[in-house]
């Protein structure tokens, strides 16, 4: 029950305030809050408040959360000063939670060989986000010089995503990244006060926060598995916002009092992932085959509501409409099905679907539709559910696993590169969720991607790329992810493009 685990959380003595506090009911939560080890949708969701990025994804400018601007954040301006090189002027009032400044020897170290872009990296996923620099330097109090390998036409994007926060260099290297996961201090307006594993983390105003005093005095993010449990906590008031809500719940709330239904279309996509290096999955024509046995837009009516939408592999709307409406979306085909299928080496073996119950909102029930349509086209698969997402999830034989796809910036790159790019953790052989060795021109590719400057150009290396994937299948693509909130009424808060949920002082007030 919510209000057991309310009780559990203990009540903190706090200073005179009259600010209030906020409570919010998720699914899960993230093992810790190192940026670079916590890129999942529940760690991008708490992180945001604790850590800030060099430069911000302006979310906020866009009708519906979704802008793609750039916006000034722990730098204030930057600048291509050669084809190889850009300074960043940066804030000198940041304090660390622990009431330390920042400073440049911090941003630089952030962003350093020693942390994200080295051989010997202390972030394993560094160079997916920063591979292309070749120094970064402190140059004088408010400016860092960074130096890239060639030409680098999304330079500032690249501080949008979770990878451009910003870490303190001394405490941070005290501790390790290990410890840091558990025992972070960042800029961001909250601090980390309290975690529990599997149960809750408290966070506290940073009310040195340079970018104004934050809207609330604690912040309790509290792991409610349970949707009903959830649903029922918000419409009690024991919870004042709550996440991932299924489509078949919205009526529950649009005709509750007291509170707002607050849907979101994410830059997330929806995937099953095939695991190539399994047979028999290592057959591209049986790979192909299940796609296209998938009638994804009857899954999106029947689940969805119809408030999502069929996605091309690796392609969001956010990639611009010209890009966008260039790709035909995956479609259902029963004939080229049985074709591909026919041509394949599938002699009927069992297929094992390994499921992560709960966290990803209706894949139970999604996949167990995809089971059936499979069925019907002559491929047996069989479901295994999993309580958690940890490293046994990838342990013995297994065929296909539910994940997805996060557009971590509005970029082409991404999730392209995020997601299969040299250093992903899906095409390492050396990591436990290694699925897909891609050609080396699809590296090349991104290489292009990274280095070209013109846009067409680049425009069509990211086809070439996507025709790769098309080819190959190591992925169905199913749908662009829709996040539905519960939020009490009196909150006025703004639900982004992404999964973190942005709680500071431009984005949320109380009436």
């Amino acid at each position: 029950m919510v209000s057991a685990a309310v009780l559990a959380m203990g009540t903190p003595v706090l200073a005179q305030d009259d600010r209030p506090s906020l409570t919010i009911g998720v699914q899960a939560l993230p093992a810790g809050f190192d940026p670079g080890l916590n890129i999942s949708n529940v760690g991008q969701r708490v992180n945001y408040s604790i850590f800030d990025e060099l430069i911000r994804r302006a979310y906020w400018e866009g009708g519906n959360g979704n802008g793609t601007e750039l916006a000034p954040s722990i730098a204030t301006e930057w600048r291509n000063v050669s084809p190889n090189e850009w300074e960043v002027d940066i804030r000198t009032d940041v304090v660390f939670h622990d009431g330390t400044p920042m400073t440049a020897e911090d941003v630089a170290f952030s962003f350093s060989e020693e942390r994200v872009f080295g051989a010997d990296r202390l972030v394993a996923v560094g160079p997916t986000y920063f591979g292309n620099f070749t120094a970064v330097e402190a140059v004088d109090e408010d400016t860092v010089l960074f130096t890239t390998s060639a030409p680098d036409p999304i330079f500032p994007s690249r501080f949008t995503t979770t990878m451009g926060k910003v870490v303190p260099k001394d405490y941070y290297l005290e501790l390790g990244p290990e410890e840091f996961n558990l025992a972070p201090i960042g800029t961001g307006p909250y601090k980390l006060v309290e975690i529990r594993q599997g149960e809750f983390i408290r966070l506290e105003s940073n009310d040195e926060y340079w970018g104004g005093l934050p809207p609330a005095r604690e912040i309790t993010f509290l792991e409610v598995p349970e949707m009903s449990t959830r649903i029922a906590g918000l419409m009690t008031g024991e919870l004042d916002m709550i996440t991932d809500i299924s489509p078949d719940q919205k009526a529950t709330l649009e005709q509750a009092s007291g509170v707002q239904l607050m849907p979101a279309l994410i830059d997330n996509s929806r995937v099953t992932a095939f695991n190539t290096v399994q047979e028999p999955m290592d057959d591209a024509n049986l790979r192909r085959a299940m796609s296209y046995a998938v009638d994804r837009q009857a899954v999106v009516e029947a689940l969805w509501g119809g408030d999502s939408q069929v996605l091309p592999e690796l392609v969001f709307p956010s990639h611009g409409e010209d890009i966008f409406s260039g790709r035909e979306a995956a479609h259902y085909d029963p004939e080229e099905a049985a074709r591909l299928l026919e041509a394949s080496d599938y002699n009927g073996e069992e297929l094992i679907f390994r499921i992560h119950d709960g966290y990803y909102t209706n894949f139970l029930e999604i996949s167990q539709v995809l089971q059936q349509m499979w069925r019907d086209a002559g491929i047996n698969v069989t479901i295994e559910l999993f309580s958690a997402g940890g490293q046994e999830t990838f342990e013995g034989v297994w065929h296909m696993r539910s994940w997805s796809n996060g557009m971590q910036m509005a970029d082409l790159t991404h999730p392209m590169i995020n997601a299969y790019g040299e250093t992903s953790i899906r095409t390492n052989p050396d990591d436990f969720r290694f699925i897909w060795q891609p050609p080396a021109r699809f590296y090349e590719l991104h290489d292009l991607l990274n280095t070209t400057l013109d846009a067409d150009e680049r425009a069509t290396y990211f086809n070439e790329a996507l025709d790769i994937v098309e080819a190959e299948a190591p992925q169905m693509e199913m749908f662009q992810h829709v996040d539905y909130f519960g939020v009490r009424e009196g909150i006025d808060w703004q639900p982004y493009s992404f999964f973190m949920m942005d709680l500071g002082p431009n984005n949320l007030s109380f009436e």
